[in-house]
């Protein structure tokens, strides 16, 4: 059984009868999850979570090749959620991804599109799991895919993907999500320098009620931020690099 033949068999098997709920973000592989639940001729219902912080490209990419997605919009934007928890976003503490996206499917049997190869924390979760606190249940699909199988299937059916990837970023989604890679994050900020912009006056804010105070500035926060650095690495280079520019 080819790994398209066993997802859509576990598509088939789980099946609600009021219908699936597909988590789709416009990236390659919720697009390989959509076709995958056309072709298994399911019941389903798309729905993409704005975040305040997508990239433009995204929103045009599904208003125009998938008609049939719920676009949801967020009761907060990304710097609103940032001043109430009074911290940035960060690998560990992705309270931006509560409250922006995980919201939605709530009693529901809620389809992604995570898969292993994406990371070790990713790859240790099952196919099927349950989420006690939010009350739905998670089916991953594709968990098992391949980066190479993903590409070959879009290929394979004259899929056209969002042209972002063609630009080099490895991972389309918020800008400046912790998850990126710091390539990809760099990226996302040179491409839409006006969100780079409003991170760094809602540091300022942060800042302004006592955050981050043992940083220079907002951008030195920022740069921070966007380094994958722990605050004590990130500080012992900056001090290191004063000391050599002496």
């Amino acid at each position: 059984m080819t790994r398209e033949e066993r997802s859509i068999a576990l598509l088939k098997i789980c099946e609600p009868t009021n219908g699936y709920h597909l988590a789709f973000s416009g990236g390659k592989d919720s697009q390989v999850l959509y076709h995958l639940c056309k072709n298994a001729n399911i019941k389903f219902t798309a729905y993409f979570c704005r975040t305040s912080v997508d990239p433009p490209e995204i929103i045009s990419f599904i208003k125009e090749n998938y008609k049939d997605v719920i676009i949801l919009n967020p009761k907060f934007t990304m710097y609103q959620l940032i001043l109430r928890n009074k911290l940035l976003p960060t690998k560990l503490m992705k309270f931006c991804c509560r409250y922006l996206k995980e919201y939605a499917g709530e009693g529901e049997l809620v389809l992604t599109g995570i898969r292993s190869a994406e990371s070790v924390k990713r790859s240790l979760r099952p196919e099927i799991e349950l989420d006690h606190e939010k009350l739905k249940v998670f089916l991953h699909p594709i968990k098992k895919w391949s980066d190479a199988q993903i590409w070959k299937y879009l290929k394979i059916h004259k899929i056209k993907v969002n042209e972002l990837y063609s630009q080099g970023l490895n991972r389309i989604g918020c800008i400046g999500c912790p998850c990126s890679t710091r390539t990809d994050i760099i990226k996302s900020f040179q491409k839409y320098p006006q969100h780079r912009i409003a991170y760094i006056n809602t540091i300022k804010k942060l800042m302004q009620d006592g955050k981050y105070s043992d940083f220079e500035n907002a951008e030195d926060v920022f740069e921070w931020w966007i380094s994958d650095k722990s605050k004590k690495l990130y500080m012992q280079n900056k001090n290191q690099m004063q000391i050599n520019l002496k």
